[in-house]
């Protein structure tokens, strides 16, 4: 279920836009805001801030719950449903970053801080490729 948390005029004023790249997905920890922290593992969140992006400022940002127990591949379908393009973790599991991947959401990795945070390190172009090397190998959950 989404829940519109709120919108703003402003917000960040510089950085390189990235073309096709307006919808962003960041896990959370409790309900997703600007101010909430990046949760670090992506399918083991409380929540899913998808933050709308134009012209290197953020127009929109809605709250999105994650199921209890999900798993990583159950989370992407979300994702995608939300017109989702782009997420920004701390790490996912190999199910999550190969599911991501068939339906055409990028995953950059290493994201910590906050929401806002998160998405002010991407703009300006400081996140790192997820890549086989930097999945998430914790358990059943992950695969």
């Amino acid at each position: 279920m989404t829940e519109p948390v709120l919108v703003v005029g402003g917000g960040i004023a510089e950085g390189r836009r990235r073309h096709g790249r307006n919808r962003v997905a960041i896990p959370c920890v409790g309900r997703a805001n600007l101010q909430a922290q990046v949760s670090h593992h992506f399918g083991c969140c409380d929540s899913y801030a998808i933050v709308t992006v134009e012209e290197a400022e953020i127009k929109a940002i809605e709250s999105i719950r994650n199921g209890k127990n999900s798993r990583c591949i159950e989370s992407v379908r979300t994702l995608v449903q939300s017109a989702v393009s782009l997420a920004l973790v701390g790490t996912m599991g190999v199910g999550g970053w190969e599911a991501a991947r068939k339906l055409g959401i990028e995953a950059r990795c290493g994201i910590t801080g906050t929401v806002a945070e998160a998405i002010e390190t991407y703009l300006k172009g400081e996140t790192l490729p997820m890549r086989e090397d930097t999945l998430c190998r914790c358990g059943p959950r992950c695969s």
